[in-house]
């Protein structure tokens, strides 16, 4: 595959996703290298058609949110500045443990926090009842396929735990109609409509007798629509979601869609305005569970209309199924930004909160800002980072020798030292800093209190950093006091690791020439395996980590002889010292 065909390739997935991983592209792409899309990568990030993540990359904002016209007129943000700019969030079901790390700050900054369609600590709920929904959808579909031998086809997406109850649901449902298929096929959609399409082919290609199809949502319902028309089978489909009017027409026309169970996503973000406001206002928020109803071709024009604009949802409807009455001076609502961070923004589910939330906050004099939430994990993680560099510049002492790998924590742990260099030069006078990373060279470069080495090697252009065989050569010469090493992740049975294999090799070759290492850890890495291994954990003196570290991650460390520092907590004695003092081997 040429270059354009693999950009192409690369940016048509990030379209339609508006996320995509390493791993996803290795798949869509099988024939080509991984250091070939790599670069790729790069390539693209130069030219501005997509942002780098580590593990991936992302849409720019503007192509994110405006280019496909989800929220016409409505502010976007990356929120890489600061969460405090927002008076409430409103947060969809994401995961990871990244994750964590955005939903413990939205807590700790004491913002109303409304989780939509799936429970998070810390948040109020709001959402349909998931399995009620789903086991009323079996019910039916149980009365519909009586008599008949039944083989599923099972279209999940088992990251998430709402799409999980909507499938428990459905499979009790048919149990209480008396219906037991003879075979269940379970496959992961993954939420998007591609992979739906391939999974639900290879599965009808497996089982002929397949006559009943159950989807989590819209896209997974199309999907297996598709494949079933693909191969020429009959199947009574059955969807929950109804995230679109348009998928919801489906029902006038005579194909496989049986029912949907309806989830109304237009009422859900009208509620979560409604949410938010109040939580603005001081109120304390509960729980939500918002309305469903299974929709037939019998009872879609109770529902959905067809109008000059296409199929919509009746206004007598919304009004209806969104009730909530607020009694507040809309004034003070001018100034304040209500928060929304769907995953998937160009998700039909999404498309539809976000235009009901639109004119919701228009109506109060509101503003409605839009960021999927890995910009607010990668801010929060930013944010955590400074923390341990703040914390790591107080364990230098003069006349240290210092060695820093590539990272971000080393990076602004540089430009923490900067900063101590300019306001204290003489806590730092004799210094000397041996790096790999062009970055943290550039924030040291013009500080006379502080003398910058850098290391040989091969430049490494996608990460700024200097890698390879050759990089070892400097210690032959000299030992550094102490190795400052950012990570990706930290275990006591991998050690440390990195995403990348060459980084990781770097990193290997200072923590072995240094007298004593410590690892910078944010919470998110520790207890995490990266990729590549850098050294394994008997290599390490010590862990600087943040305060949302989970416990039993900091005690498995200290069970192998590893003291675990916590930002803004460490000691301020170095951790290690030679002959009472520390003078410059450069």
């Amino acid at each position: 595959m040429i270059k354009e065909q693999r950009h192409a390739r690369i940016l048509s997935i990030l379209r339609r996703q508006g996320v995509v991983s390493m791993e996803e592209l290795c798949q869509s792409m099988p024939g080509v290298a991984a250091v070939t899309i790599r670069r790729d990568l790069a390539q693209l990030d130069e030219l501005g058609a997509l942002r780098r993540r580590h593990g991936g990359a992302v849409l720019p904002d503007d192509a994110l949110v405006r280019a496909n016209g989800i929220l016409p007129g409505t502010e976007l943000s990356p929120l890489e500045s600061d969460l405090d700019s927002l008076n409430a969030v409103i947060l969809p079901p994401i995961i990871g443990r990244g994750s964590n790390v955005l939903r413990r700050e939205i807590v700790r900054r004491g913002i109303p926090f409304i989780a939509e369609s799936a429970a998070q600590e810390g948040g109020a709920y709001l959402g349909p009842d998931n399995f009620t929904a789903g086991v009323e959808l079996g019910r039916l579909a149980a009365t519909e396929m009586a008599g008949k031998s039944v083989s599923m086809l099972l279209i999940g997406v088992a990251e998430l735990p709402n799409t999980r109850e909507r499938v428990a649901g459905f499979e009790a449902g048919l149990a209480e109609g008396g219906l037991r298929p003879a075979a269940v096929h379970r496959v992961n959609g993954q939420g998007s409509y591609r992979i739906g399409l391939r999974v639900a082919h290879d599965a009808f290609a497996a089982d002929e007798a397949i006559n009943l199809v159950f989807a989590v949502n819209d896209h997974a319902a199309i999907a297996g629509i598709e494949a079933a028309e693909r191969m020429k089978r009959r199947v009574a489909v059955y969807s929950m979601g109804g995230e679109s009017a348009g998928f919801m027409a489906r029902l006038a026309e005579t194909g496989p869609l049986r029912a949907v169970g309806a989830l109304f996503p237009e009422v859900v973000g009208r509620l979560g305005i409604d949410m938010a406001v109040l939580g603005i206002l001081g109120q304390t928020l509960s729980d939500t569970v918002t309305p469903h109803a299974v929709i037939t071709p019998q009872t879609l024009a109770d529902y959905f209309e067809d109008g000059t604009e296409g199929w919509r949802l009746k206004d007598d409807v919304l009004e209806r199924l969104s009730s909530i009455r607020l009694g507040f001076n809309a004034k003070l609502l001018r100034s304040r930004r209500i928060g929304f961070l769907p995953h998937y923004p160009a998700h039909d589910w999404y498309r539809s909160m976000a235009s009901a939330m639109q004119a919701r906050c228009k109506a109060y004099g509101a503003t409605l800002v839009v960021s999927p939430p890995h910009h607010g994990i990668s801010a929060e993680i930013a944010r955590l980072r400074r923390e341990i560099a703040k914390t790591a510049v107080l364990l230098l002492r003069p006349g240290m020798v210092v060695a820093l790998n590539d990272g971000q924590a080393n990076l602004f742990l540089a430009e923490e030292l900067r900063n101590t260099a300019a306001r204290k030069p003489e806590q730092l006078q004799g210094v000397t800093i041996v790096t790999n990373s062009l970055d943290v060279l550039h924030a040291l470069e013009d500080m006379s209190a502080i003398k910058v080495v850098l290391t040989a090697g091969e430049y490494q252009k996608a990460d700024r950093c200097l890698v390879g065989p050759s990089l070892g050569v400097i210690f032959e010469q000299v030992r550094p006091h102490l190795a400052f090493i950012a990570t990706d992740g930290i275990t006591p049975s991998f050690g440390l690791s990195s995403l990348d294999e060459r980084r990781a090799l770097a990193a290997r070759r200072i923590i072995n020439a240094a007298q004593v290492t410590i690892a910078l850890a944010d919470s998110v890495a520790l207890g995490s395996d990266a990729n590549h291994r850098i050294a394994g954990i008997s290599q390490i003196r010590s862990v600087l980590t943040d305060d949302g570290a989970l416990p039993e991650d900091r005690q498995r460390l200290r069970s192998v002889g590893v003291d675990v520092l916590i930002a803004g907590e460490a000691p301020s004695e170095p951790p290690v010292e030679v002959d009472g003092i520390y003078q410059s081997q450069i």
